[in-house]
């Protein structure tokens, strides 16, 4: 049997919810667990690895900073394995939420732009701003280029008049690519670097225009969470470093809204929620909870039982569409209002604090 890590395995991005931290928050010990020839003498970065009575055999190894290469040595047969574990102990008990599918709230504000004094007369945009001063919660919107529905609204025809006030609440209001429109479905599946690229800068400088640098981060969902790795290639060569997605499986066990990812990867991105892509630079965070779907209680029950069966994962993530905000949508959810700020609630009950990807999944390690 040869040596494979088997968790955590090359990629993996740790909270300190994954160890134990030592006193003075500059190592986490954590537990390696890797196969290896029945019999065989093996270390892990110097440490002996012993039967785990599983079938495997592990280690406890200590982390320092962002980028930790764990070495396994065979010395018998003199046969190594590596793989590279990221810490992220700012990620530590954080929370995200992100809001896919928007248009329809820069329309309207775009139609109101003579009545509107202040961006938050959108009652969509309002209901953010009521959760931000309640909670501190930190917001960010995935939008589309356009909207041929309801009048074939496009970003260029939102208006500037608002750029003062998108700036002054960029701490916790954030913009970014989606797609350039809702239809067709999956519209990246298969698209190469230049139709991804071209729609990506399309609403990216939108968004500079209308809103301002500090509006615009470098993280996102892709419209359905579908692209080839050249797609994915496109928007990180436009500077996005962070893609979130649901990473599970469907019923066939095929990944979905999980990009170019393999099963595998999909799987393991349950126990940590987080993943580095080193091929590609990118790293993959995991929504936990759609909030459109299921009910108000069972989004919070699938958020409780995540947390229990993970109590090494540290980060979580909240998602709900923009379009069940509107009682004029055939589906509607009256309580779209209740689902979010409950699911926030629960957040606040365990201790997480709000963030943006760019504020946890940055490589900068302990003690920055």
């Amino acid at each position: 049997m040869a040596l494979c890590f088997l968790n955590p395995i090359d990629g993996d991005c740790l909270t300190n919810k994954a160890g134990e931290l030592t006193a003075d928050g500059k190592t986490l010990w954590v537990r390696v667990r890797l196969t290896a020839p029945a019999g065989h003498a093996v270390t892990v970065n110097g440490v002996p690895a012993v039967p785990d009575g599983e079938g495997a055999v592990c280690a406890r190894v200590s982390l320092f900073g962002y980028r930790n290469r764990l070495t396994a040595i065979d010395a018998g047969s003199g046969e190594r394995a590596e793989a590279d574990v990221f810490w992220l102990p700012r990620a530590t008990d954080r929370y995200r939420l992100s809001m896919d599918d928007n248009i329809w709230f820069l329309q309207n504000i775009a139609k109101h732009q003579n009545e509107y004094k202040s961006l938050f007369d959108d009652p969509y945009l309002a209901l953010f701003r009521d959760l931000h001063e309640r909670y501190g919660t930190k917001t960010h919107f995935n939008i589309y280029y356009e909207c041929p529905e309801f009048g074939g609204f496009c970003l260029t025809d939102m208006p500037d008049k608002y750029k003062a006030e998108w700036k002054k609440n960029a701490d916790w209001l954030h913009l970014s690519f989606h797609a350039k429109a809702n239809l067709p479905d999956r519209p990246y599946l298969n698209a190469d670097y230049a139709t991804v690229r071209q729609d990506a800068e399309a609403v990216m400088r939108e968004i500079l225009r209308f809103a301002g640098k500090d509006t615009l981060p470098p993280e996102t969902t892709i419209h359905w969470g579908a692209a080839t790795r050249e797609g994915v290639r496109a928007v990180r060569d436009l500077g996005v470093r962070y893609l979130a997605g649901y990473l599970c499986l469907d019923k066939k066990g095929d990944p979905l809204v999980s990009y170019y990812l393999t099963p595998d990867e999909v799987r393991h991105t349950d126990r940590y929620g987080i993943w580095y892509d080193k091929r590609e630079d990118v790293t993959f965070s995991k929504i936990d909870a759609v909030l459109n779907t299921g009910t108000c209680r069972g989004n919070v029950e699938l958020l409780e039982n995540a947390f229990v069966t993970h109590p090494e994962k540290g980060f979580w993530e909240f998602l709900i569409h923009e379009e069940y905000f509107y009682p004029f949508y055939a589906r509607y959810l009256p309580d779209f209002r209740e689902r979010v700020f409950s699911a926030v609630e629960w957040a606040e009950k365990k201790g997480l604090a709000p963030a943006f990807l760019t504020e946890t999944h940055a490589g900068e390690g302990a003690g920055a």
